[in-house]
Protein backbone atom coordinates (compact mmCIF):
# COMPACT_ATOMS: atom_id res chain seq x y z
CA UNK A 1 0.00 0.00 0.00
CA UNK A 2 1.51 3.31 -1.04
CA UNK A 3 1.35 6.74 0.52
CA UNK A 4 -1.59 9.02 -0.27
CA UNK A 5 -0.81 12.65 -1.03
CA UNK A 6 -3.11 15.59 -1.78
CA UNK A 7 -3.14 16.69 -5.42
CA UNK A 8 -4.92 19.74 -6.82
CA UNK A 9 -5.66 20.75 -10.41
CA UNK A 10 -5.58 24.56 -10.47
CA UNK A 11 -6.10 27.05 -13.31
CA UNK A 12 -3.93 30.15 -12.87
CA UNK A 13 -4.26 33.73 -14.10
CA UNK A 14 -8.03 33.42 -14.20
CA UNK A 15 -10.99 33.38 -11.83
CA UNK A 16 -13.08 31.29 -14.25
CA UNK A 17 -12.91 27.49 -14.34
CA UNK A 18 -11.48 25.97 -17.53
CA UNK A 19 -9.59 29.13 -18.53
CA UNK A 20 -6.07 30.35 -17.75
CA UNK A 21 -3.17 27.92 -17.45
CA UNK A 22 -3.61 24.54 -15.73
CA UNK A 23 -1.10 23.41 -13.13
CA UNK A 24 -0.80 20.43 -10.87
CA UNK A 25 -0.07 21.25 -7.24
CA UNK A 26 1.18 18.88 -4.54
CA UNK A 27 0.82 21.01 -1.38
CA UNK A 28 2.84 18.60 0.76
CA UNK A 29 5.55 16.85 -1.25
CA UNK A 30 7.77 16.06 1.72
CA UNK A 31 9.56 12.76 1.13
CA UNK A 32 9.14 12.75 -2.65
CA UNK A 33 12.43 12.43 -4.50
CA UNK A 34 13.25 14.01 -7.85
CA UNK A 35 12.51 10.93 -10.02
CA UNK A 36 9.12 10.51 -8.31
CA UNK A 37 8.22 14.17 -8.84
CA UNK A 38 9.16 13.88 -12.49
CA UNK A 39 6.99 10.77 -12.87
CA UNK A 40 4.02 12.55 -11.27
CA UNK A 41 4.45 15.55 -13.60
CA UNK A 42 4.67 13.23 -16.61
CA UNK A 43 1.55 11.37 -15.52
CA UNK A 44 -0.46 14.58 -15.03
CA UNK A 45 0.72 15.91 -18.43
CA UNK A 46 0.02 19.53 -17.48
CA UNK A 47 2.36 22.33 -18.57
CA UNK A 48 3.90 22.30 -15.07
CA UNK A 49 3.33 20.70 -11.70
CA UNK A 50 4.44 22.49 -8.52
CA UNK A 51 5.73 20.60 -5.51
CA UNK A 52 5.78 22.27 -2.09
CA UNK A 53 8.68 21.00 0.02
CA UNK A 54 10.36 21.86 3.32
CA UNK A 55 13.17 24.40 2.80
CA UNK A 56 16.82 23.40 2.90
CA UNK A 57 18.05 26.99 2.62
CA UNK A 58 18.43 29.32 5.55
CA UNK A 59 15.84 32.11 5.58
CA UNK A 60 13.31 30.28 3.42
CA UNK A 61 9.77 29.52 4.62
CA UNK A 62 9.23 26.74 2.07
CA UNK A 63 10.67 25.32 -1.12
CA UNK A 64 9.02 25.14 -4.54
CA UNK A 65 10.10 22.89 -7.40
CA UNK A 66 8.44 22.83 -10.80
CA UNK A 67 8.40 20.01 -13.33
CA UNK A 68 7.09 19.92 -16.89
CA UNK A 69 6.16 16.50 -18.28
CA UNK A 70 9.77 15.99 -19.39
CA UNK A 71 12.12 18.09 -17.21
CA UNK A 72 12.56 20.25 -14.14
CA UNK A 73 11.94 23.96 -14.80
CA UNK A 74 14.02 26.59 -12.94
CA UNK A 75 11.20 29.14 -12.76
CA UNK A 76 7.44 28.92 -13.32
CA UNK A 77 5.01 31.73 -12.68
CA UNK A 78 1.60 30.18 -13.25
CA UNK A 79 2.31 27.09 -11.15
CA UNK A 80 3.50 29.36 -8.33
CA UNK A 81 0.27 31.36 -8.48
CA UNK A 82 -1.59 28.03 -8.47
CA UNK A 83 0.49 26.61 -5.61
CA UNK A 84 -0.14 29.51 -3.25
CA UNK A 85 -3.80 29.59 -4.21
CA UNK A 86 -3.94 25.93 -3.17
CA UNK A 87 -2.03 26.55 0.08
CA UNK A 88 -4.33 29.45 0.97
CA UNK A 89 -7.37 27.32 0.14
CA UNK A 90 -6.14 24.57 2.48
CA UNK A 91 -5.22 27.07 5.23
CA UNK A 92 -1.61 25.88 5.19
CA UNK A 93 1.47 27.86 6.30
CA UNK A 94 -0.58 30.02 8.65
CA UNK A 95 -3.19 31.08 6.08
CA UNK A 96 -6.28 29.85 7.92
CA UNK A 97 -7.91 33.29 8.00
CA UNK A 98 -8.14 36.15 5.53
CA UNK A 99 -5.40 38.77 5.29
CA UNK A 100 -1.97 39.52 3.81
CA UNK A 101 0.79 36.95 4.01
CA UNK A 102 4.40 37.11 2.80
CA UNK A 103 6.68 34.15 2.12
CA UNK A 104 10.34 33.67 1.23
CA UNK A 105 10.47 30.80 -1.23
CA UNK A 106 13.51 28.66 -2.02
CA UNK A 107 13.72 27.95 -5.77
CA UNK A 108 16.28 26.93 -8.39
CA UNK A 109 16.25 30.63 -9.39
CA UNK A 110 17.10 31.90 -5.91
CA UNK A 111 15.21 32.98 -2.81
CA UNK A 112 12.07 34.69 -4.12
CA UNK A 113 9.22 36.51 -2.40
CA UNK A 114 5.53 35.66 -2.71
CA UNK A 115 2.71 37.82 -1.30
CA UNK A 116 -0.81 36.43 -0.79
CA UNK A 117 -3.92 38.53 -0.24
CA UNK A 118 -6.45 35.97 0.99
CA UNK A 119 -10.05 37.07 0.83
CA UNK A 120 -13.40 35.34 1.19
CA UNK A 121 -13.45 32.66 -1.50
CA UNK A 122 -10.35 33.81 -3.38
CA UNK A 123 -6.73 34.88 -3.16
CA UNK A 124 -4.57 37.24 -5.19
CA UNK A 125 -1.00 35.95 -5.40
CA UNK A 126 1.96 38.15 -6.32
CA UNK A 127 5.23 36.45 -7.25
CA UNK A 128 8.42 38.53 -7.23
CA UNK A 129 10.78 37.46 -10.03
CA UNK A 130 14.48 38.12 -10.66
CA UNK A 131 14.96 41.26 -12.78
CA UNK A 132 15.85 39.83 -16.22
CA UNK A 133 19.00 40.54 -18.17
CA UNK A 134 18.61 40.71 -21.94
CA UNK A 135 21.08 40.20 -24.76
CA UNK A 136 19.92 42.05 -27.87
CA UNK A 137 20.26 40.08 -31.12
CA UNK A 138 20.48 41.52 -34.64
CA UNK A 139 17.67 39.22 -35.65
CA UNK A 140 16.02 36.00 -34.52
CA UNK A 141 17.94 32.79 -35.30
CA UNK A 142 16.98 31.53 -38.75
CA UNK A 143 16.19 28.02 -37.47
CA UNK A 144 13.64 29.45 -35.04
CA UNK A 145 12.13 31.82 -37.60
CA UNK A 146 11.75 29.03 -40.15
CA UNK A 147 10.13 26.66 -37.65
CA UNK A 148 7.61 29.39 -36.75
CA UNK A 149 6.93 30.28 -40.38
CA UNK A 150 7.96 33.87 -39.71
CA UNK A 151 9.70 36.33 -42.04
CA UNK A 152 11.60 39.48 -41.14
CA UNK A 153 8.71 41.52 -42.52
CA UNK A 154 6.50 40.03 -39.78
CA UNK A 155 8.62 41.53 -36.99
CA UNK A 156 8.05 44.81 -35.18
CA UNK A 157 10.38 47.45 -36.62
CA UNK A 158 10.91 49.36 -33.38
CA UNK A 159 11.43 46.46 -30.99
CA UNK A 160 14.49 44.20 -30.81
CA UNK A 161 14.83 40.44 -30.65
CA UNK A 162 16.16 39.67 -27.18
CA UNK A 163 17.46 36.66 -25.33
CA UNK A 164 16.99 36.33 -21.59
CA UNK A 165 15.53 33.37 -19.74
CA UNK A 166 13.75 32.71 -23.07
CA UNK A 167 14.04 34.04 -26.60
CA UNK A 168 11.72 37.04 -27.11
CA UNK A 169 10.58 37.85 -30.64
CA UNK A 170 8.41 40.97 -31.33
CA UNK A 171 5.69 40.50 -33.96
CA UNK A 172 4.13 43.57 -35.58
CA UNK A 173 0.51 42.46 -35.81
CA UNK A 174 -1.75 40.40 -33.60
CA UNK A 175 -3.44 38.95 -36.70
CA UNK A 176 -0.08 37.42 -37.67
CA UNK A 177 0.52 36.18 -34.14
CA UNK A 178 -2.87 34.46 -34.19
CA UNK A 179 -2.09 32.58 -37.44
CA UNK A 180 1.27 31.14 -36.39
CA UNK A 181 1.33 27.34 -36.51
CA UNK A 182 4.83 26.18 -35.61
CA UNK A 183 6.52 23.09 -36.95
CA UNK A 184 6.97 21.68 -33.43
CA UNK A 185 9.58 19.09 -34.40
CA UNK A 186 11.69 21.75 -36.11
CA UNK A 187 11.22 24.19 -33.22
CA UNK A 188 12.17 21.46 -30.76
CA UNK A 189 15.41 20.84 -32.68
CA UNK A 190 16.13 24.57 -32.96
CA UNK A 191 15.61 25.16 -29.23
CA UNK A 192 17.81 22.22 -28.30
CA UNK A 193 20.61 23.34 -30.64
CA UNK A 194 20.47 26.89 -29.25
CA UNK A 195 19.99 25.73 -25.64
CA UNK A 196 16.68 27.54 -25.34
CA UNK A 197 13.95 26.46 -22.92
CA UNK A 198 11.31 28.33 -24.89
CA UNK A 199 10.33 31.10 -27.31
CA UNK A 200 7.99 33.97 -26.44
CA UNK A 201 6.32 35.87 -29.28
CA UNK A 202 4.91 39.26 -28.36
CA UNK A 203 2.94 42.06 -30.01
CA UNK A 204 1.80 45.42 -28.66
CA UNK A 205 -1.49 45.04 -30.53
CA UNK A 206 -4.01 43.66 -28.04
CA UNK A 207 -7.55 42.35 -27.81
CA UNK A 208 -8.45 44.69 -24.95
CA UNK A 209 -7.65 48.41 -24.79
CA UNK A 210 -6.32 48.20 -21.23
CA UNK A 211 -3.74 45.53 -22.07
CA UNK A 212 -0.13 46.37 -22.91
CA UNK A 213 0.80 43.28 -24.90
CA UNK A 214 -0.37 39.92 -26.21
CA UNK A 215 1.96 36.92 -26.30
CA UNK A 216 2.28 33.27 -27.21
CA UNK A 217 4.85 30.88 -25.77
CA UNK A 218 6.29 27.67 -27.23
CA UNK A 219 8.60 25.21 -25.45
CA UNK A 220 8.44 21.81 -27.19
CA UNK A 221 11.93 20.92 -25.94
CA UNK A 222 10.55 21.14 -22.39
CA UNK A 223 7.52 19.01 -23.23
CA UNK A 224 5.23 22.04 -23.63
CA UNK A 225 4.25 22.59 -27.29
CA UNK A 226 2.33 25.79 -26.43
CA UNK A 227 1.83 27.14 -22.93
CA UNK A 228 -1.53 28.89 -22.38
CA UNK A 229 -0.36 31.62 -19.94
CA UNK A 230 3.32 31.94 -19.02
CA UNK A 231 4.06 34.00 -15.91
CA UNK A 232 7.83 33.54 -16.17
CA UNK A 233 7.70 35.08 -19.67
CA UNK A 234 5.15 37.81 -18.95
CA UNK A 235 7.23 39.25 -16.09
CA UNK A 236 10.33 39.76 -18.26
CA UNK A 237 8.10 41.04 -21.08
CA UNK A 238 7.01 43.90 -18.81
CA UNK A 239 10.67 44.83 -18.30
CA UNK A 240 11.39 44.38 -22.01
CA UNK A 241 8.58 46.75 -22.99
CA UNK A 242 9.57 49.32 -20.41
CA UNK A 243 13.15 49.35 -21.68
CA UNK A 244 12.62 49.04 -25.42
CA UNK A 245 9.04 50.10 -26.26
CA UNK A 246 8.66 53.27 -24.22
CA UNK A 247 12.12 54.50 -25.22
CA UNK A 248 11.21 53.99 -28.91
CA UNK A 249 7.89 55.86 -28.63
CA UNK A 250 5.79 52.69 -28.83
CA UNK A 251 2.66 53.61 -26.90
CA UNK A 252 1.37 50.92 -24.52
CA UNK A 253 -1.26 51.22 -21.76
CA UNK A 254 0.07 51.26 -18.20
CA UNK A 255 -1.16 52.04 -14.71
CA UNK A 256 0.45 53.63 -11.67
CA UNK A 257 -0.34 51.77 -8.45
CA UNK A 258 -0.75 53.40 -5.04
CA UNK A 259 2.74 52.26 -4.04
CA UNK A 260 4.19 54.09 -7.10
CA UNK A 261 4.86 50.91 -9.06
CA UNK A 262 4.08 50.66 -12.76
CA UNK A 263 1.64 47.95 -13.90
CA UNK A 264 1.15 46.41 -17.34
CA UNK A 265 -1.49 43.84 -18.23
CA UNK A 266 -0.38 40.94 -20.42
CA UNK A 267 -2.80 38.87 -22.51
CA UNK A 268 -2.22 35.23 -23.38
CA UNK A 269 -4.13 32.04 -24.07
CA UNK A 270 -7.03 33.53 -26.06
CA UNK A 271 -6.05 31.73 -29.27
CA UNK A 272 -6.10 28.42 -27.37
CA UNK A 273 -9.51 29.09 -25.85
CA UNK A 274 -7.85 29.57 -22.42
CA UNK A 275 -8.01 33.33 -21.88
CA UNK A 276 -5.61 34.50 -19.16
CA UNK A 277 -4.48 37.89 -17.87
CA UNK A 278 -1.24 38.63 -16.03
CA UNK A 279 -0.55 41.80 -14.06
CA UNK A 280 3.12 42.72 -14.40
CA UNK A 281 4.36 45.18 -11.78
CA UNK A 282 7.62 47.12 -11.97
CA UNK A 283 9.43 49.15 -9.35
CA UNK A 284 11.29 51.83 -11.29
CA UNK A 285 13.86 54.28 -9.94
CA UNK A 286 15.62 56.87 -12.10
CA UNK A 287 14.64 54.99 -15.24
CA UNK A 288 15.95 51.62 -14.04
CA UNK A 289 13.80 48.62 -13.17
CA UNK A 290 14.71 47.59 -9.63
CA UNK A 291 12.07 44.90 -9.13
CA UNK A 292 9.49 42.95 -11.13
CA UNK A 293 6.56 40.81 -10.06
CA UNK A 294 3.54 39.08 -11.58
CA UNK A 295 0.12 38.88 -9.95
CA UNK A 296 -3.08 37.01 -10.58
CA UNK A 297 -5.85 34.83 -9.26
CA UNK A 298 -6.50 31.11 -9.68
CA UNK A 299 -9.35 28.64 -9.39
CA UNK A 300 -9.29 25.01 -8.26
CA UNK A 301 -10.85 22.57 -10.72
CA UNK A 302 -10.61 19.52 -8.49
CA UNK A 303 -8.78 18.02 -5.51
CA UNK A 304 -7.96 14.35 -5.13
CA UNK A 305 -5.58 11.91 -3.51
CA UNK A 306 -2.66 10.46 -5.39
CA UNK A 307 -1.23 7.08 -4.44
CA UNK A 308 2.56 7.09 -4.71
Amino acid sequence: MGRKILLKHVNAFTSEPFFGNPAGVVPDAKGLNEPKMQLIARELAMPETAFVLPPSQRGADLQLRWFSPSMEIPLCGHATIGAFHALAEEGMFGMKGNGWFTFRVQTKSGLLRVDVNKRAGSAVVEFHLPVPKFTILKTAPSLVMKSLGLHRSDLHRKLPVARGNYLYIPVARISRLRRIQPDMNALDRACRSLRLIGVSLVTTQTLEESSAFHSRFFAPAAGIPEDPVTGSANGPLGVYLYRYALSNNVVIPSFWLEDARLEFVGEQGDFLGRRGRVKVRLKVKKGNVEAVSIAGEAVTIFSTELLV
